[in-house]
């Protein structure tokens, strides 16, 4: 019995594992694309997961909050930080934090 269990905590892992690396990359997808939007330069080629929290959405059920945080600069002297916040599986917000264009 312990067996069974062991291999479906494994399995559970796993697949949280695989989730959330899908989630990472979702995430970098839309940095990517807001400093593109925005004329900037995307550094790391990367994001790092900064929160984890539980909301309630507008049908009343509880969906996991993930928040991402990445560089970028508009210069190449200066790293300023951007945000991505997905909800369950969608990018709710992008952010990018006031940069100077000179």
């Amino acid at each position: 019995m312990t067996k069974v269990i062991t291999l479906l905590l494994f399995g559970f892992v796993a697949y949280y594992w695989a989730h959330t690396q899908k989630l990472k990359q979702l995430a970098t997808q839309a940095g990517r694309h807001r400093c593109r939007e925005a004329g900037v330069q995307f550094l790391d080629h990367t994001v790092v997961q900064n929160k984890l929290s539980f909301i309630r959405d507008k049908q009343k059920r509880w969906q996991l909050v993930r928040e991402y945080h990445f560089d970028f600069t508009s210069t190449g002297e200066h790293r300023y930080l951007g945000k991505v916040v997905v909800h369950g599986r969608h990018v709710v917000a992008t952010e990018l934090e006031t940069f100077s264009i000179n």
